[in-house]
């Protein structure tokens, strides 16, 4: 399998269900591709004790990496620094550069720190900091085979520290030969999908060996789609190999593909627009607002996003985006009509070369026989030709709203792809 990692992620909130644990999801993705594979993670409550236990079982299995996610705060049950160093029998020890950068982090946004945020500046015995993005500083320390590292539980803190620290760390030592053997590293590519199901992409490669220790196939299916994550040794042969499987992958799926190096939706639908020097705006009555939050999350997105109209009520479509009362009227706010008339609205409205519109029935109420929960209509303009696409999309409230907005991302990235020359 190569070399593994282990997470180990504290806090009452996680196992009560009051926060959802996304660092889970990130933390794995990115030791994969790393060629590193997490072969457990575990959520903890916040006792000392239960702690310790856990972090000396992971030790004891010797991963490449364990990474413990949260307890680094100023509170009394904050216990990961205490809980790592009674686990490797090294004290505590206070850093004043440690306190010093605290303190700083309170000063830039105008607090005085408490004398409780003390405690955060003490690591155990031989460990190296890992500079706060927060307030709250992480550590890492070498113990056997395995790099221990400890990071905030806040996402974005987690994240940032990861990238900036860890992950750098991480890559040298790979280099360097640090973790065991090359023979362990590993090669992970990853095939984005979206419009089709796991069910769906299993029969369409159910020729190829998915257990195949040089080419293993794996799925992973998320809001915006199904990624095919192929994984092997990083020999020359296994590579080939590899390479081989990942150009059957990409024949046999055609058109479902988005990407395959690790670029989302919104960011390929954006280079697509910018490549061809068009502008988009969207239309947007189910979805809320979403279609253009995910084309804003893309930094630099002003240069081919203008705008949007969250276009809720039948009055909004009508006197602002000129949808006709009597197509209204006639065939219901939930329609491909609408849904054409709403993305041919807002070119007119904002002055754009292309346009997205959404309307459908998100729920958990308002279906019917003939309009259901989770019916949506994309609508889309791409330089004076419009296609709407009706789709059925599983799940709640918030996730058909999620897939549809991804939906919509999909459909712009197709038709651009097919009908619009590169820049």
């Amino acid at each position: 399998m190569g070399d593994s990692a282990e997470m180990i992620f504290s806090g009452d909130e996680l196992l009560r269900g009051d926060t959802t644990n996304t660092n889970q999801l990130y933390l794995g993705e990115r030791l994969l591709d790393l060629g590193i594979f997490t072969t457990r993670a575990l959520s903890v409550t916040d006792d000392l004790e239960t702690m310790v236990a856990v972090v000396r079982d992971s030790l004891a299995r010797r991963p490449v990496v364990l990474v413990l996610s949260g307890g680094l705060g100023p509170t009394e049950d904050d216990l990961t620094r205490e809980a790592v160093a009674e686990a490797l029998g090294r004290p505590l020890e206070h850093h004043d550069e440690l306190l010093e950068q605290i303190r700083a982090r309170f000063a830039s946004r105008g607090f005085v720190m408490g004398d409780s945020n003390r405690k955060q500046a003490l690591i155990p015995r031989g460990s190296s900091a890992i500079p706060p993005t927060g307030t709250a500083p992480g550590f890492y320390v070498q113990h056997d085979r395995t790099l221990l590292v400890a990071l905030p539980g806040v996402a974005w803190e987690l994240r940032q520290m990861w990238e900036e620290t860890v992950e750098p760390l991480l890559k040298v030592r790979r280099a360097r030969q640090a973790i065991e053997s090359v023979s362990n590293a590993q090669v992970v590519r990853r095939i984005r999908t979206f419009g089709i199901g796991e069910s769906a992409l299993a029969e369409i490669l159910a020729d190829l060996d998915w257990h195949d220790p040089e080419a293993t196939i794996g799925t992973r299916a998320h809001l915006d789609g199904v990624t095919v994550i192929l994984r092997g040794p990083a020999s020359t042969e296994a590579k080939r190999k590899l390479d081989s499987v990942q150009q059957q992958v990409l024949a046999a799926l055609g058109d479902r593909v988005y990407g395959d190096n690790g670029e989302e939706l919104p960011e390929i639908a954006g280079r697509l627009l910018r490549a061809a020097g068009l502008t988009v705006a969207v239309a947007e009555s189910c979805t809320g607002g979403l279609l253009g939050k995910k084309f804003t999350d893309v930094a630099g997105s002003s240069d081919y996003f203008l705008g949007g109209v969250t276009a809720y009520d039948d009055r909004v479509k009508t006197q602002v985006l000129d949808v006709p009362a009597d197509v209204l009227a006639e065939k219901g706010a939930v329609s491909e009509e609408v849904a054409a008339a709403m993305a041919e609205g807002v070119t007119r409205l904002l002055g754009t070369d292309c346009a997205l519109s959404t309307t459908g029935v998100a729920g958990p109420a308002g279906g019917t026989e003939a309009k259901p929960v989770g019916l949506v209509y994309i609508g889309s303009v791409v330089k004076g030709v419009t296609l709407v696409e009706q789709i059925r999309l599983p799940g709640q409230r918030d996730q058909v709203r999620e897939r549809a907005a991804y939906a919509a991302l999909d459909l712009l990235r197709r038709r651009l792809r097919r009908e619009v020359p590169a820049g």
